[in-house]
């Protein structure tokens, strides 16, 4: 557990032990249920006080968000010999997928791309009507003067 230093004293262990499990893909609050774990509040004021370990925190959470994939292949890979049980497998699989979305876009999001074009892929054209029949003699004589590129 290199990015995560293992240091002394029970409050030290338990986090450790906490950015463990939030690496393995265990959710943080089922983590903080735990009468061992801190609480979720007293974990996230550790966050906002505590660069280093907020910075171990991001870590694990990523790391967790992969072992959410591995979870994944897991479930899709253990039979199911019952629709209920191949309907609570797609839940299960789908709610993991749409968090791993969500937490990690760049890795599992869907890739959005947008594009302007013409018609058959070709350039826009961009066309622009100017209504000058109000203008004065003055302002039509300005706009003559203007040079065409």
């Amino acid at each position: 557990m290199g990015w995560c230093k293992t240091l002394k004293g029970s409050r030290e262990e338990r986090r450790t032990e906490l950015l463990a499990r939030t690496a393995e893909g265990e959710p943080l609050t089922r983590i903080t249920r735990d009468e061992t774990m801190p609480a979720r509040s007293t974990v996230y004021e550790w966050i906002e006080t505590d660069p280093e370990f907020a910075l171990a925190f991001r870590i694990a959470r990523m790391r967790g968000v992969h072992a959410l994939a591995d979870q994944c292949l897991e479930i899709a890979d253990t039979p199911a010999t019952t629709a209920v049980e191949v309907s609570d497998k797609r839940v299960r699989i789908d709610t993991r997928m749409r968090l791993m979305a969500k937490w990690l876009p760049g890795v599992y999001g869907d890739k959005l791309t947008a594009a302007h074009t013409g018609p058959d892929g070709g350039p826009m054209r961009v066309e622009t009507r100017l209504d000058m029949s109000r203008l004065t003699d003055e302002q039509l004589a300005v706009l003559a003067s203007i040079p065409v590129m």
